[in-house]
């Protein structure tokens, strides 16, 4: 999430209020064709996060203004699949198949004083288990914006904190706790934001501010290493596809002029390093992004209009542009 969208957003929220490996077996009976574009004719919801149901065949996706989750399938028709009283403002999302749950960050950004977990279960949307983080970090003069979250292997949550320098931990049982905390992640403006979970046991987690990556072991989390990249690029939500690539919502950072593009990176030393292709530039609006169907499928929020009247998840088929 760029600078201009979170002070966008710290106003439009006054208002009332991505595992891709893990996905299990669908049959074919159960798909329908994936079209190039989703129109969510809902209005002035704010969908900040989004994820390819990988049943259902459909996408779930949040709100920033009410916090429901809502599903659209892929002929459009929407339907609410989970909400709770407690859900103030839900940024990023994540299925974790492997689990059957979905996995949802809660924040409040009119307050700034709410950090949390809900998580809900993937077939029924029923609520298995809130967590609260708002007391963990005891730095007083520290906001908080829970805004990404992804899931390991053994089912244990981590989330982002996009204003304290922290990555929080959620056991499967629903148990709180500061994971990792680092200078690094300390940044002036935005600082963590996209994180997904790498197949070899480490996370990889983007400061929107400075345009890092960061790499961090889940048994190891005081062994942070930056990834060394090209430039700088603003992470918003990412994901990790079927050949380990990095595949995110940015804003690069390389002198050719502000613009937005679904990045793709590539890692040859096990993300010490990676280089950087671009995929394709968006109009701008995009959030974040899920994998499906051999693309990527960003969902345009337009977070600087809270009466917008339509929103759209736009497939990107970032594997064919890559070998142009």
């Amino acid at each position: 999430m760029s600078r201009f969208i979170v002070f966008a957003l710290m106003i439009l929220l006054v208002l009332p209020a991505a595992a891709q490996n893990n996905t299990p077996e669908v049959t074919p009976e159960m798909m329908q064709p994936l079209p190039a574009e989703i129109v969510i004719d809902v209005a002035s919801i704010l969908p900040e996060g989004v994820e390819y149901h990988p049943t259902l065949s459909g996408f779930l996706f949040g709100s920033l203004s009410e916090g429901t989750i809502h599903r659209v399938d892929v002929d459009g028709t929407i339907s609410v699949f989970a909400e709770d009283e407690g859900l103030v403002s839900s940024v990023g999302i994540h299925v974790d198949a492997a689990n059957s749950r979905l996995l949802v960050a809660n924040s409040n950004g009119s307050t700034r004083d709410l950090a949390s977990l809900f998580a809900f279960d993937l077939e029924t949307g029923e609520l298995l288990y809130s967590a609260d983080m708002s007391d963990l970090y005891t730095d007083t003069e520290t906001a908080h914006f829970t805004n990404d979250v992804t899931a390991d292997a053994d089912g244990n949550a981590y989330i982002t904190d996009s204003f304290a320098p922290v990555i929080y931990r959620v056991t499967p049982e629903g148990e709180a706790s500061i994971f990792a905390q680092d200078n690094a992640f300390a940044v002036e403006g935005f600082g963590l934001n996209g994180i997904d979970y790498h197949p070899d046991g480490y996370l990889l987690a983007a400061v929107g501010a400075s345009g890092a990556i960061y790499k961090v072991p889940v048994d190891d989390p005081t062994s942070i290493t930056q990834v060394t990249l090209p430039y700088p690029i603003g992470i918003d939500g990412m994901a990790i596809d079927a050949d380990n690539n990095l595949i995110a919502v940015g804003r690069p950072q390389d002198g050719e002029g502000e613009r937005q593009v679904i990045a793709v990176l590539a890692s040859t030393d096990d993300w010490e390093s990676a280089a950087i292709t671009i995929a394709a530039e968006t109009t701008g609006a995009a959030t974040t992004l899920a994998l499906a169907d051999g693309a990527a499928y960003y969902i345009n929020a337009y977070l600087g209009n809270p009466e917008q009247e339509q929103y759209q998840i736009v497939r990107v088929d970032y594997a064919d542009m890559m070998m142009e």
